[in-house]
């Protein structure tokens, strides 16, 4: 599928020496990957059409990424970064639920991709490639994590056990809330229809129980 015309990036006519130049043509693939992946599903995504996009060859795109993979981790990572600015810039105005459900809403190309994160993403890499990524993941999942005890008041190693709850409560609730587009048909008439569901609705509901009894356990309470 082709990406969208009114998000086209502007093609690169000629190989980028500066780093300035690099660090701008590494940008624009992964802004291109973006769009591709906005209209198609993780595996339809060809690399052929995302250098296409900004006017390189796909040896090129090559020279910035060895993979699909290493590519859409890149994304991932600065879509993450994007998250956790937002968490950092939330005003303190909401319960750690409302706040922590409002933050990871507002980034639903994170969200897909945390979906895809450890099933698809983190395949077919070599050990070093999965350190490095684990190397700049963790500094991020840190500064989340620093949210999330200033949140609700615990400590950090507390935030970061809770973390790893908050991740898979998410990528449960995303799939469920996006079926393929077959079952979603199928659930648009009664009595499939009750099944469907809302991501950010039933995400809430989770993460309001999961903070709950997390507490709750960390206190000793029954």
């Amino acid at each position: 599928m082709t990406a969208k015309s009114d998000n086209a990036i502007p093609e690169i006519r000629q190989r980028a020496k500066s780093p300035e130049q690099k660090a701008l043509r590494r940008q624009q693939i992964l802004d291109a990957a973006a769009v591709h992946f906005d209209d198609a599903a993780f595996d339809k995504v060809n690399l052929i059409d995302i250098a296409q996009h900004i006017g390189i060859t796909k040896a090129a795109l090559y020279r910035y990424f060895r993979s699909k993979e290493t590519l859409f981790l890149a994304l991932y990572l600065q879509q993450l970064e994007a998250m956790v600015v937002s968490a950092e810039a939330l005003d303190e105005q909401r319960t750690p639920a409302d706040a922590c459900v409002e933050v990871i809403n507002q980034h639903p190309l994170f969200c897909r991709l945390n979906a895809i994160l450890h099933t698809v993403l983190e395949q077919n890499l070599t050990v070093d490639e999965a350190k490095d990524f684990k190397r700049e993941l963790m500094p991020l999942m840190a500064r989340f994590a620093q949210k999330i005890s200033d949140w609700l008041g615990i400590s950090i190693p507390q935030a970061i056990s809770l973390l790893h709850h908050i991740q898979a409560t998410m990528i449960g609730c995303w799939h469920i809330a996006h079926p393929s587009e077959t079952a979603a048909e199928a659930m648009q008439q009664p009595p499939f229809n009750i099944l469907l569901v809302d991501f950010k609705t039933v995400f809430h509901q989770h993460i309001h129980w999961l903070m709950a009894g997390f507490i709750q356990t960390e206190r000793g309470e029954p």
